[in-house]
């Protein structure tokens, strides 16, 4: 797994590169958006174009983000999830819960709504 994170204001972003699965991929995840949680970015935006993979601990990972960040007052928004990452959050009545953009921009720019 190879994150690619960037911090702005209180808007973190993460782009996730492989699979999120259980084990050291969902913990370096969880690391990074607690991290930047803890450090005043409440609003996450996760990549999810080049995750051609997420398990069961994948997607309770980006669950428990969305969870602390709107604990925190924030929130998380999705950014063109892979064509599998879409179909197994729709399977699993997940995906309601995000507001998906096409482009980061269109994700940043939201959250000035």
């Amino acid at each position: 797994m190879d994150l690619d994170v960037r911090e702005n204001g209180n808007i973190c972003t993460i782009r996730l590169k492989g699979r999120l699965i259980r084990g050291e991929a969902t913990q370096q995840f969880e690391e990074a958006f607690q991290s930047a949680q803890a450090s005043g970015h409440i609003f996450l935006i996760l990549g999810l174009e080049e995750l051609p993979y997420i398990d069961s601990s994948g997607i309770g990972s980006i669950v428990n983000a969305l969870r602390t960040s709107k604990n925190l007052g924030g929130n998380v928004r999705l950014v063109k999830p892979s064509p599998f990452v879409e179909k197994t959050l729709k399977m699993c009545s997940l995906l309601g819960l995000f507001n998906v953009y096409e482009t980061e921009a269109e994700a940043i720019s939201s959250y000035g709504e």
